[in-house]
C-alpha cells in the first residue's frame, strides 16, 4: 500500500473517534471539526515518520490537545484598546461610612487583622487613639 492509501484508510477508520475526542476538548461541534482537520493536515505532513514509529492516533490526539491549548491561550490574552471604555461610576457612600470604631476596638487584635486582610483595599491604622480606616480601592477615592 502506498502512503496516500494508508493515510486515507487511517482517516476513514478513525475519523469518528477523533471527532469525539475533539468535541470533548472544545465542547462545540464546529470547533471540533476544525481541530480534527488541522490535526490531520499536520499528521499528513509527517505521515511517513509517524506511521512507522508511533501510533498515528495518539499522535493526532496529542496534536489536537496542543492545538486546542494554543487557541485557548490566544483567546485569553488581554487586548489593549487605544482608549479605555467610558464608564459612569455612581457616587455611593463609603462602605465604612457608618463604621463603629468602639466595636472595632473590642475585637481582638488577630480578628481585626483578619478583617483588614480579607477586605480588599482596606487599610486601618490608629492615630492619636482614633481608628482611621482608609479605602484604597479606585472606587473609594
Amino acid at each position: 500500500m502506498t502512503d496516500d492509501l494508508l493515510f486515507e484508510t487511517f482517516v476513514a477508520d478513525r475519523a469518528d473517534a477523533l471527532m469525539r475526542c475533539a468535541y470533548a476538548l472544545t465542547g462545540n461541534p464546529h470547533d471540533a471539526a476544525d481541530l480534527v482537520q488541522e490535526a490531520l493536515v499536520r499528521l499528513r505532513g509527517s505521515w511517513s515518520r509517524v506511521r512507522g514509529k508511533h501510533d498515528p492516533e495518539s499522535y493526532v490526539r496529542v496534536t489536537m490537545t496542543r492545538l486546542h491549548i494554543t487557541v485557548w491561550r490566544r483567546r485569553r490574552r488581554e487586548y489593549l484598546a487605544g482608549e479605555p471604555p467610558d464608564r459612569q461610576v455612581a457616587d455611593t457612600p463609603s462602605l465604612w461610612a457608618d463604621f463603629d470604631s468602639d466595636l472595632w476596638r473590642r475585637l481582638p487584635r488577630r480578628q481585626r487583622a483578619m478583617i483588614v486582610l480579607r477586605t480588599p483595599g482596606l487599610f486601618a491604622y490608629e492615630l492619636d487613639g482614633k481608628l482611621i480606616l482608609v479605602d484604597l480601592t479606585v472606587a473609594g477615592r
